[in-house]
């Protein structure tokens, strides 16, 4: 009989999903994943010096947390919460990353097509 524990694989699937600053944002975000199944794990963040000084008046209902989930469900995840406002979705979607639209990556971007036009006229 084969043994279930293999040391050459890791299954560890959670990646970070968004960044939440707000008690409110991140109730709502627990009760979407509670009521869908979604398994999820809060990763409290330090609140930086700013936060602290300039929190306002609402300076008890500040954080900052990170919410990880399963990459199986990121995509379904990101379909329930993609209209909230206050949440920080970070790059990854599915099993892809996005990449920000920056001067860089348009003249990567514009060199690879450049690559390939050279390419064909050989």
């Amino acid at each position: 009989m084969l043994s279930m524990a293999n040391e050459t694989h890791n299954y560890d699937n959670e990646i970070a999903f968004c960044a939440v600053y707000s008690q409110k944002d991140k109730k709502e975000i627990e009760k979407i994943f509670l009521k869908h199944r979604i398994s999820y794990y809060i990763d409290w963040q330090k609140s930086s010096i700013f936060q602290k000084i300039f929190g306002g008046k609402n300076a008890s209902d500040k954080i900052n947390c990170l919410i990880r989930i399963n990459r199986s469900d990121v995509e379904k995840a990101f379909l329930l919460v993609k209209d909230m406002k206050n949440v920080k979705f970070k790059d990854t979607v599915g099993n892809t990353e996005r990449r920000a639209v920056t001067k860089r990556a348009l003249m990567e971007a514009e060199e690879k097509a450049e690559e390939a036009v050279e390419d064909l006229d050989d």
